[in-house]
């Protein structure tokens, strides 16, 4: 006879309830963890095997965590045949166990390393301070051979540290896809089916002690639902419960000891005990349940990486990432920010072994030091526009840019690489350090649309100046650049041309429409910024505006503005102007850079004006010059009425945002701009005692009221 799942509640022992999902396969008994002592074969087994590239302190961690060690023992013994699963990956050939039961609270972590948001999290060279540690898995290297492990290295400050950076992944994952990546439910109904693959990583703290756990890789988001089912839904419950069993207190310092350990293995054992007992019960509490599906779990665990040479894989990362995008039919949801910044990770990482750029360097391209020791290590200003500029120095420029560009072709599977795929690519990690800038989705696309890859500064050899004073380099700079220097000519166009992405007088393509009047988001021609920068970098007015928006950019000071100096010889208002020389407003006085609209007008003066005029001729033709009808004068006032409103809001929000770089007196005196509040005050009074009633408000005559 058989029965439904609904008609079990209760006949076969499981408690109705409002909150818990229906069961859908009951929770399994789950053995004691060995004592320590008993696993020693099983040790021995896993270090012997010749396609394990493990030290004693991993294999430790993954023997100490399965609950059926014999079993694991059985899949890697090296006789009759090893069991070990290959997994091939590009460079080269992972080597996991087959599936076997682990117990959740033993050595093992969710994923904080996760790249799925990797160009959101800030560097240590961002002004802002970051809200979250920004580490990086590094692969093991045998003390003794110098070869590598299948073990990740992880360098943080403390335990607090550690446990910080698992709370954040945690609650990152909990609200990733809108909640829709949680699996809490399933994992009530049926416990966890699909293997998690884990890794084993090495966490190294600032005093020198170490402990090792096992990371997730592939099925972090089922982890961590596994905690969350086991504290009522709870994240802030499950990070606790999480950091508290598997790193122990974050008060402590150095690694793990051997009692930590011991007292999380006995809580282990008392967890196990309990829960055969109330699976024996006539009744299957809500406690039982949750208990007993967050046991344990299904793990493959990564144990060997060899290259196709046969030799040791030395990039153990890359290849863990290349493994998890073929375990997803469709790959993760990281967003293409995210994958590039990955990308590019990879590639910064190839190019330090393949000796294309130094250690130093690398240090400066992970984001994992700050201005001051980026001004320690390789001499250039203490500024994150040099951050910028040192990215692009070591993707584009020199001896090394054909290898960098064939490594980044290999990582991303292009034919060839052109400047758009390049900018695209190279963007979120350029501008890493100004990740907590507001509104930097704008300069990234903006990047991404070539940036500041011109033909001088791809491929060619050009230096960064070194120095104390960023402002004195920049002088330093533009006196070479102006003197025909072309390799100045290069790094002001990338210092200058970074500035101007950033602060927004350069955008996409896209970004910006053509106008005929001098306005915010509007340009008298369309340009990418690769040619608008091209167009500058030629002339000597283009050369002093990149230094100036340069200059203005680092000095951070409403009172430091970017000026405007003409780019052509050329007669203005009869008198000649010289190409570099600064423009005048009436007063005599230098011109302020305020809008890309400016900067665009000012590169190419003589196009910018024959694209206005041709705009203002087609706007014309298109009615004639006239007005089909003549234009009744309630009409034409209503006109006159709606845009002078709509200037003046678009006036008001202009001179807002100038306002938060030149401060609040853009808007005139206090007098002025309280006679303007007056007039628009005046204005509304005539509104709404001369204009039309609201047709949908009924008004009651109290008079009729009455006479009935």
């Amino acid at each position: 006879m058989t029965s439904s799942f609904d008609e079990l509640d209760g006949l076969d022992g499981q408690e109705p309830d409002e909150g818990l999902p229906p069961l859908l396969r009951r929770p399994e008994p789950v053995a004691d963890p060995l004592p320590v002592t008993k696993l020693r074969s099983t040790r021995r087994e896993l270090l012997e095997n010749p396609e394990a590239a493990l030290d004693e302190a991993a294999a430790n961690a993954i023997t100490s965590g399965a609950v059926d060690p014999e079993r694991l023992q059985a899949l890697v013994a090296r006789e009759p045949i090893s069991l070990l699963t290959a997994k091939p990956v590009v460079g080269g050939m992972l080597y996991a166990t087959p599936p076997h039961y682990r117990y959740l609270d033993l050595d093992v972590l969710p994923d904080f390393i996760n790249q799925r948001w990797a160009d959101q999290l800030r560097t240590a060279m961002d002004v802002a301070p970051s809200t979250s540690v920004v580490p990086t898995y590094e692969t093991v290297t045998d003390p003794k051979t110098g070869k590598p492990l299948a073990v990740f290295t992880v360098r943080m400050r403390d335990r607090q540290a550690l446990a910080k950076a698992v709370g954040e992944s945690m609650r990152k994952t909990y609200k990733a896809q809108k909640g829709e990546n949680v699996y809490t439910e399933s994992v009530l109904q049926q416990g966890v089916k699909e293997p998690l693959t884990l890794f084993v990583m090495r966490v190294v703290y600032d005093d020198g002690t170490e402990d090792t756990f096992l990371v997730a890789g592939d099925g972090n988001s089922r982890m961590v639902s596994m905690w969350l089912a086991r504290t009522d839904g709870d994240i802030e419950k499950a990070i606790s419960a999480c950091t508290a069993s598997v790193i122990g207190s974050a008060e402590r310092s150095g690694g793990r000891s051997r009692a930590e350990q011991a007292a999380t293995r006995r809580r282990v054992g008392e967890l196990t005990k309990r829960t055969r007992k109330n699976l024996a019960a006539p009744t299957l509490t809500e406690a039982t349940r949750r208990e007993g599906h967050t046991l344990a779990f299904p793990a493959t665990v990564v144990v060997g990486a060899q290259a196709d040479g046969g030799g040791p894989l030395a990039d153990l990362v890359a290849a863990r990432d290349d493994l998890l995008a073929t375990l997803h039919v469709r790959v993760t949801a990281w967003t293409p920010g995210a994958q590039n910044t990955q990308g590019m990770q990879r590639v910064y990482r190839h190019a330090l072994r393949e000796g294309l750029i130094t250690p130093d360097v690398h240090r400066v391209l992970s984001g994992t030091v700050g201005t001051q020791a980026m001004h320690e290590l390789l001499g250039v200003p203490a500024h994150r526009l040099w951050s910028a500029a040192v990215h692009q120095h070591a993707v584009l420029a020199g001896p090394h840019a054909d290898a960098m560009n064939r490594l980044i072709k290999q990582e991303f599977g292009m034919v060839k690489a052109y400047r758009q795929p390049i900018s695209e690519r190279l963007a979120p990690m350029a501008l890493s350090a100004y990740r907590s800038k507001e509104g930097i989705e704008q300069p990234l696309r903006a990047f991404g649309n070539g940036g500041t890859i011109t033909d001088r500064v791809w491929k060619q050899p050009w230096e960064l100046t070194k120095g104390d004073d960023a402002f004195g380099v920049l002088d330093d700079i533009l006196e070479r650049a102006l003197a025909g220097k072309e390799d100045a000519v290069a790094e002001l166009t990338v210092l200058g041309g970074t500035a101007a992405i950033l602060d927004g007088y350069i955008t996409r393509d896209r970004g910006s429409k053509e106008g005929t009047d001098r306005d915010s988001y509007k340009a008298p021609f369309r340009a990418t910024p690769v040619k608008l920068l091209a167009l500058l970098s030629k002339t000597s007015g283009g050369l002093r505006m990149l230094h100036s928006i340069a200059v203005a950019h680092v000095a951070a000071d409403p009172a430091v503005l970017p000026k405007l100096f003409h780019t052509q010889e050329r007669e203005v208002e009869g008198v000649v102007v010289h190409d570099g020389k600064p423009m005048l407003d009436k007063s005599g006085e230098q011109e302020i850079l305020d809008y890309e609209w400016d900067l665009v007008h000012a590169a190419d003066p003589a196009h910018a004006l024959a694209t206005i005029a041709k705009n203002r001729a087609e706007a014309k033709a298109k009615t004639d010059g006239t007005s089909a009808e003549p234009e009744a004068e309630d009409a034409r006032q209503r006109r006159l009425l709606d845009q002078g409103i709509k200037g003046a809001a678009k006036a008001g929000r202009a001179l807002a945002r100038m306002s938060q770089k030149r401060g609040n007196q853009v808007f005139g005196t206090f007098e002025a701009v309280k006679a303007l509040r007056v007039q628009l005050g005046n204005l509304e009074e005539i509104l709404m005692q001369f204009g039309p009633a609201d047709p949908s408000i009924f008004v009651v005559d109290e008079d009729d009221e009455d006479s009935e």
